[in-house]
């Protein structure tokens, strides 16, 4: 990994001052704060990629000197980026297989409901742009209207309708496990690679 040869090649400049912000994927705050010069200010964040058009969603957590005040100045300097979240360090993990790979399980949504137009006969162009601003839509109305997903799914729904059926047959296919198991797997992974980089981190030091 490179983050303690990058940490030891910055120690020497950082001081009192200075806030140090990880985004490494399953770097724990514990490695970091092994690695750099005792008492430093030390922030964990996971973005995810939505962040490049000001629409992700940032959660981070605080290291053992960092202060409320500092979570307080991150929170301003990225607020442009979206939504961000403070949370303890376990969360971030969590936060990584559902939003930092949970972007990913999405487009992979997006592709699927493109292709089923596709093989009933729309155009893959139109099917693409049409899919994209579905999943736009139905996200800032979740967002906005602050209706549970289940609320919302059943407005879609009439008895006997279209989206009943369609329904009864993502429900058949195991969707539902499917992408809780997705979220479980990545955040899982996370944590692997935590206790990876924790192992490192002791290998530097001693």
């Amino acid at each position: 990994h490179l983050v303690p040869l990058v940490l030891a090649e910055i120690s020497q400049h950082i001081t009192d001052r200075h806030i140090i912000v990880s985004v490494a994927a399953g770097v724990t705050l514990a490695s970091l704060e092994d690695l750099l010069p005792e008492n430093s200010t030390v922030i964990r964040l996971m973005p995810n990629l939505p962040c490049v058009v000001q629409e992700g969603a940032l959660l981070f957590a605080r290291g053992t000197h960092a202060k409320p005040e500092d979570g307080a100045l991150l929170r301003s300097l990225l607020h442009h980026c979206g939504l961000v979240e403070e949370g303890p360090e376990a969360w971030v993990d969590i936060h990584t297989g559902l939003s930092g790979s949970g972007v990913a399980f999405v487009y992979l949504f997006a592709e699927a409901l493109a292709e089923g137009a596709v093989k009933m006969g729309m155009p893959s162009v139109l099917a693409q742009r049409i899919a994209s601003q579905t999943v736009l839509g139905a996200g800032m109305l979740l967002r906005d209207s602050g209706k549970h997903p289940a609320q919302l799914r059943s407005e879609v729904c009439t008895p006997g309708g279209t989206t009943i059926h369609g329904l009864h047959t993502l429900e058949q296919g195991g969707v539902r496990a499917s992408i809780m198991s997705a979220v479980e797997a990545a955040t899982v992974r996370a944590q692997e690679l935590g206790q990876k980089s924790a192992a490192g981190s002791r290998r530097v030091i001693i």
